[in-house]
């Protein structure tokens, strides 16, 4: 559960409480007419038209993150009735949308900010500049126009990093997945919002230009969602192929979603961000791929590997990291994936030293390496629960990194320091230099 911290949030609050009571007093204060009151209740379907063409993110936006063509129509809708008008539309619109997705209370008013404080700021600067309203003129308006259009988009971004930065959650420091985000937010944003401004221009010079022009937004949310349902595909296909690795032999059968699993618990304990525990999901889930590559008559040798079988094995992380890095997966999970069986202390397959590999491969590391222990192989019967967490405890800060190990055995409940005179006395158990036995 969020917690939201009332004293830092007043400020944000009352920004958008302000440009609602100014756009409250400059279109009802004044004389009212039919043509205003089609004006407010166009703008208010248009934006709230906007709100609803919204695309979820299935994958590298943590969070839950979506994105809408929200941004394309509140500046179109600045820019043809005003800035007040469409300050009170987008706060109406705002309230219906919510409303009709079932958020009442505390989550209607919190969306209120990042829907209206953009057009506020933007249309405050706009007219500051010169600009009209209804009556744009190129290019001796292209300075007001471009201003107001960028503002818009940073104003947009930095309230989104305002609301998270004030939310206190004990689990996920929200504020940082979206400091990660915010170049290519902010990118997208300020298209949309250029796009917005464009089209506004085109209806204002004319207005039978408008049925031709308005389906670029929705044109840039089909490709949105097209893109989106391509990504979904690959992301099963993906899935699938982990599968198709995991189920090659029964004595591996779903290690990969093991895995998974207790990587994900590590990394909630060390507080990773949302973003980072997505692309753990990913890189935990894909680190075997390079297995495909790997000989059943090697997988499932019941003795020890040879030097030349030994070779073939260590290479499996380049090979996983060489699929991941063909598919939508940045260098930076497809490293990690490279170093899923480097050592803390610098022996690992590559020699690497700790301060070079990421993070996230030592968290797959100790979660591999557990449940291969507690796994039944060819060439050995699983280890009870209580021996393999006693081995990654012997391994902390030599083969295992410290935070990570320490993470999960504390999430096993396994208590180090109770322990720690017994494994002090005990021999580490002689797995022999099969890689195997950690993988």
């Amino acid at each position: 559960m969020t917690h939201r911290p009332p004293l830092a949030r007043v400020a944000y609050h009352a920004c958008a409480l302000s440009a609602l009571v100014v756009a409250l007093v400059h279109v009802v204060g004044g004389p009212l007419d039919v043509r205003e009151f089609l004006l407010l209740g166009g703008a208010t379907v248009l934006i709230g038209a906007g709100l609803g063409m919204r695309v979820q993110d299935v994958r590298r936006n943590a969070g839950g993150a979506s994105q809408s063509m929200h941004a394309v129509v509140a500046t179109l809708v600045l820019f043809l009735v005003g800035t007040w008008p469409a300050v009170l539309a987008g706060a109406i619109a705002s309230v219906i949308y919510d409303v009709s997705r079932g958020r009442i209370g505390s989550r209607l008013v919190g969306n209120l900010p990042t829907r209206i404080v953009p057009i506020a700021v933007a249309g405050v600067l706009f007219e500051l500049l010169g600009g009209a309203a209804g009556s744009i003129s190129l290019p001796s308006d292209y300075l007001p126009l471009v201003s107001a259009a960028v503002t818009f988009a940073v104003v947009n971004e930095l309230c989104f990093i305002w609301d998270a930065m004030s939310a206190r959650d004990l689990a996920r420091a929200r504020w940082r997945d979206e400091l990660d985000r915010l170049p290519a937010n902010l990118r997208t944003t300020l298209l949309e919002s250029l796009v917005g401004a464009g089209v506004a221009v085109l209806c204002l010079d004319n207005p039978w230009t408008a049925p031709v022009v308005i389906p670029l937004a929705a044109s840039m949310y089909l490709a949105l969602d097209r893109g989106n349902r391509v990504q979904q595909v690959t992301d099963r296909a993906l899935e699938t192929f982990a599968n198709i690795v995991d189920e090659r032999d029964r004595y591996t059968f779903e290690h990969s979603d093991r895995v998974c699993a207790y990587a994900l618990e590590i990394g909630r304990g060390m507080d990773l961000t949302e973003r980072q525990l997505e692309a753990l999901y990913w890189t935990s889930r894909l680190h075997d791929l390079g297995k495909v590559a790997v000989d059943n008559s090697i997988l499932n040798k019941p003795g020890k590997l040879d030097i030349a079988e030994y070779e073939v094995m260590k290479a499996h992380p380049e090979v996983s990291a060489r699929i991941l890095a063909s598919f939508s997966f940045d260098e930076y999970d497809a490293e990690v994936v490279r170093c899923h069986h480097e050592r803390y202390d610098g022996r690992g397959y590559l020699g690497r030293e700790a301060e070079d590999v990421p993070l996230e491969a030592f968290i797959i590391a100790v979660a591999d390496a557990f449940d291969a222990m507690t796994s039944d192989r060819p060439y050995r019967a699983a280890l009870p629960q209580q021996v393999a967490l006693e081995e990654i405890a012997l391994g902390l800060g030599t083969q295992f990194h410290p935070e990570a190990a320490r993470v999960f055995l504390q999430h096993m409940e396994f208590d180090i320091e109770r322990n720690l005179a017994a494994l002090a006395r005990r021999d580490v158990i002689d797995m022999g230099d099969d890689i195997r036995d950690v993988a």
